[in-house]
């Protein structure tokens, strides 16, 4: 009986704090399917602030310098919508599956954004 009451409860817990995140992303993962060698490809991963008062984007990188990343630089408002955009040039033929590290004002957490795909020749 413990055991279940303690799984009930880290249930809550776990809700409790998802329930509590930042920022709202319409997606944190983006699928690019096959990408030529050397193509340049745009994404776009758009956020709402779910707080009560402004958050800033203190920084956004990319995995690796394949991936040049932009994020708003001035606050967004309480329920304000925003998009962290990035450039990946395709490298090496295969498969990829590459990250964007975001840091908020408002987490100590970092989040990750996610897109992968296939490099073809």
């Amino acid at each position: 009986m413990r055991k279940a009451t303690f799984i009930v409860m880290l249930g809550i817990a776990v809700a409790v704090v998802a329930g509590m995140a930042p920022l709202k992303w319409k997606t944190t993962c983006i699928d690019l399917g096959q990408v030529t060698q050397n193509e340049v490809k745009d994404l776009s991963f758009e956020f709402t602030n779910m707080t009560n008062k402004p958050i800033r984007i203190l920084e956004a990188k990319g995995s690796c310098g394949c991936t040049n990343v932009k994020f708003p630089t001035s606050e967004i408002k309480s329920g304000e919508t925003a998009s962290i955009t990035a450039k990946f040039r395709s490298g090496r033929v295969g498969s990829f599956k590459k990250n964007i590290r975001i840091k908020t004002s408002e987490s100590e957490e970092y989040t990750y954004l996610y897109f992968n795909g296939m490099v073809v020749e």
